[in-house]
């Protein structure tokens, strides 16, 4: 049965990409927020890696996929821009999460088929929010409110409430994390800032061996965190770390040279390998004090043969010449 708890994944499949922020998106993030992250899926889309991404994405959920059918909203195509944003307090009573979106959203239709599906309505300060109970009793009550058919916010309800305050009494932009969310949307399609320590996502990770990782003194020492991605004929990625000092910098500078020198290293063995292994040539990595900064640009024709190689596995190794004949 689909519930209005198919949201977040509903709004995740959109996530393609994001350019310069638009002020009434991030007027409605909460002031204490701690990561915000955006992305502007219309420009990404209509770029070429974009086309691509789209052309091999592929609706796996049956309950999606039906509702998707019930109310004729396809996030793919209906998306335009979001941003997201957390306090980041977790697993406590006070953690807080909000996604606001612009798109094409025909509220009756979607409206129709939460409350068919165990949603239900309230209002607050004239507008409703389609709420749905948790299936654990301990976790906040979420739900989704729609300003108008091209505005929405999703997020527990105390942090939709706080939008839509925020919305109807038209609060200043809030936040310092926000002035570095505008010089980063301005220059990326695709962007995050996280005042959080890069070791208290490890929790959320999906992955035993890479939670861990993320637990150990190296990545404990990054306390701040911010990067992009900007699509086009090639794609750059850019990213800073701040560090507790210029020696734990220069260490995650090692670091990443270490990981690259094995990638070259292991070039002759598989085919991704080596593609991987001649796009890190133009990695850049630089410290400054106790920050280390990296670029990287990727002809866009080259990150896509990458993500085919990786979608076919593990290319063969390449043999080695035989040794020549002793007579």
């Amino acid at each position: 049965m689909i519930k209005l708890r198919l949201l977040p994944a509903l709004l995740a499949l959109s996530f393609t990409s994001f350019a310069a922020t638009d002020p009434n998106l991030l007027r409605l993030v909460m002031p204490d927020a701690k990561v915000v992250a955006g992305l502007q899926v219309t420009q990404t889309k209509n770029s070429a890696f974009g086309q691509f991404i789209l052309s091999h994405m592929q609706v796996e959920d049956d309950a999606f996929k039906r509702f998707m059918t019930q109310t004729g909203f396809d996030p793919r195509r209906d998306i335009s821009e979001i941003v997201m944003a957390s306090n980041w307090e977790q697993a406590t009573p006070q953690s807080r999460w909000l996604v606001v979106a612009r798109g094409t959203f025909n509220r009756s239709t979607i409206t129709t088929a939460a409350l068919a599906n165990g949603g239900t309505t309230t209002s607050f300060q004239g507008v409703e929010i389609l709420t749905y109970t948790p299936p654990v009793p301990q976790e906040n009550q979420n739900g989704i409110a729609f300003f108008d058919a091209s505005n929405a916010v999703m997020g527990d309800i105390a942090s939709v409430k706080a939008a839509i305050q925020r919305r109807q009494t038209n609060a200043a932009t809030p936040g310092n994390i926000l002035a570095k969310v505008r010089t980063l949307s301005a220059k990326n399609d695709f962007w995050f800032v996280t005042l959080v320590p890069i070791s208290e996502f490890a929790n959320a990770m999906p992955n035993a061996n890479l939670s861990s990782a993320m637990k150990g003194n190296l990545l404990a020492a990054v306390h701040e965190a911010s990067g992009g991605i900007r699509f086009g004929d090639t794609v750059n990625i850019s990213g800073e770390a701040v560090t507790r000092s210029d020696k734990d910098a220069q260490a995650l500078v090692d670091v990443f040279k270490f990981v690259a020198g094995m990638v070259q290293t292991n070039r002759q063995n598989d085919t991704t390998v080596n593609k991987v292994a001649t796009l890190l040539d133009t990695l850049d990595l630089q410290t400054k004090d106790n920050i280390m900064t990296l670029s990287l640009a990727i002809p866009e024709k080259q990150l896509e043969q990458i993500l085919d190689l990786m979608r076919q596995g593990p290319g063969p190794a390449r043999k080695k010449p035989a040794a020549p004949q002793v007579n």
